[in-house]
C-alpha cells in the first residue's frame, strides 16, 4: 500500500543524523498509487529537492531527485525524463557537473544514502 511506502520515508527522514529541516507532501492516488515530493536540508546547508511518482509493484513512474550545494550548485539530480536517448540506460540517468551518465532507477533510500556518503567525506 501506498500509505506503508510513506511511512517508510518518513522513517527514513525522522533517523537521518545529517537531514536538519524538511518540507515533505504526500498525495495518495488510490491504494497503491501516490507522490511525495519536497525538500530536505542537510548538514553544511546542502539541498535535495525531490519528487517521486509510484505506484507499488511496478517501477516509478516518474522520478527526481535534484541536490546541490550550499551556493545552490549541482552536485547530482537523478531523473528519468524521457530524454538522453543515446544513454544504454534511457530513461534513467544522472547529471553531473562533468556531464549525463547511465543511470539504474533510484529511490529515496539510495539518494539520502549517496548523500550522507557525500557530507561524511566532508565533515
Amino acid at each position: 500500500m501506498i500509505s506503508e511506502y510513506f511511512e517508510s520515508i518518513e522513517e527514513l527522514i525522522r533517523n537521518s543524523d545529517f537531514i536538519m529541516d524538511r518540507y515533505v507532501d504526500y498525495k495518495e492516488f488510490s491504494r497503491s498509487e501516490g507522490m511525495v515530493r519536497g525538500q530536505l536540508v542537510f548538514l553544511g546547508g546542502y539541498v535535495l529537492e525531490f519528487m517521486e511518482y509510484v505506484c507499488i509493484g511496478k517501477e516509478r513512474l516518474k522520478y527526481r531527485f535534484n541536490f546541490s550545494d550550499m551556493k545552490g550548485n549541482l552536485v547530482f539530480r537523478y531523473d528519468n525524463a524521457a530524454h538522453h536517448k543515446d544513454i544504454h540506460s534511457y530513461p534513467h540517468h544522472k547529471h553531473v557537473p562533468e556531464g549525463v551518465e547511465p543511470s539504474v532507477e533510484v529511490g529515496l533510500e539510495e539518494v539520502i544514502e549517496q548523500i550522507e556518503q557525500i557530507i561524511s567525506k566532508q565533515v
